[in-house]
């Protein structure tokens, strides 16, 4: 979606005068089920990467909210929106719907107000900004543990970790990686788990102890073969190569790339097969493996082509 037609969305839901707006009518309950429709097929459009139809539906549920002073869907819908903006990489958008919805939700629903913080926080880490998002994460601290259920307390530590680790603070990372693992392990949440270990993992390995980086990786390929979450296991088997790699043992280093390789090209995962292909090389070589590292050079270029 071009920015003239970003922009152009974004005034709409600002002045909520859009074409799509919805007929008035007495019946409330009508409304707010028509919100609900319309945020349900936005949600469709968004899991299948249309994005410029979820955000039609998304306008169209906030909308409705709107005309009813539905003050929970109207919050619920600003973050929809913007998912729909940070996917389509509109970090500004975003932000400035992100940063609405938790005002408005502030003298209102805690959990919306957690949602809406979040995903602020989230907007921050994938922007870079990690000290603005552990200040973003811990205010969401102060909301009663009563309020939130315990997969949200989980994820809060798990961002928590993040923010930490990304400022190079690994030590109160690990703390709270450990918190969010302890919570998903009893909440059965089991791809969450394999997120968590796949984090103690790479923190382990910024800070050279191997062995539990290994170990670590291991258990977040455990969890997400159990659940079979396959774009998880490439990342795992990918950090698992990488480990193998410091620790000089080509072999493994080998064995790992070439699985990760292979499991992102049965999902086509382009960016995934070109990261496993671009370490395969200089490990094939390594290996005197010069017939593999050539099949591998090919493979990558072919990737490159338009």
């Amino acid at each position: 979606m071009g920015r003239r037609r970003a922009l152009a969305a974004i005034a709409c839901i600002l002045s909520f005068s859009c074409s799509s707006a919805p007929p008035k009518t007495d019946n409330v309950t009508t409304v707010k089920n028509q919100a609900a429709e319309a945020t349900t097929f936005g949600n469709a459009y968004y899991r299948q990467g249309r994005y410029d139809l979820a955000l039609q539906f998304f306008t169209q549920a906030l909308d409705y909210n709107t005309s009813v002073d539905n003050g929970d869907g109207i919050i619920q819908s600003y973050n929809s929106i913007g998912q729909v903006y940070m996917a389509l990489d509109q970090m500004g958008m975003a932000e400035d719907i992100f940063i609405r919805a938790r005002d408005r939700a502030k003298v209102g629903s805690q959990v919306l107000f957690f949602v809406s913080s979040n995903n602020l926080g989230e907007l921050y880490l994938r922007k870079g900004e990690a000290q603005r998002a552990r200040e973003t994460f811990e205010a969401m601290l102060a909301i009663p543990s009563s309020a939130v259920s315990a997969a949200q307390t989980g994820l809060l530590n798990h961002n928590l970790g993040t923010a930490h680790k990304n400022l190079g603070d690994y030590q109160k990372a690990l703390e709270f990686f450990d918190k969010s693992l302890a919570v998903n392990l009893k909440e059965k949440l089991f791809e969450e788990a394999a997120a968590d270990y796949y984090m103690i993992a790479s923190v382990h390995s910024k800070t050279g102890d191997l062995a539990e980086a290994a170990k670590n990786a291991e258990l977040a390929l455990k969890y997400d073969k159990q659940i079979e979450n396959s774009l998880g296991i490439v990342k795992d088997l990918y950090a698992l190569g990488l480990i193998s790699a410091k620790r000089a043992d080509n072999e493994g280093a080998y064995d790992y790339f070439q699985r990760s390789y292979l499991v992102s090209n049965t999902l086509g995962a382009k960016d995934d097969m070109r990261r496993a292909l671009e370490q395969l090389v200089p490990v094939a070589e390594a290996l005197g493996k010069t017939t593999e590292a050539g099949s591998f050079r090919t493979l990558l270029a072919a990737l490159s082509s338009p």
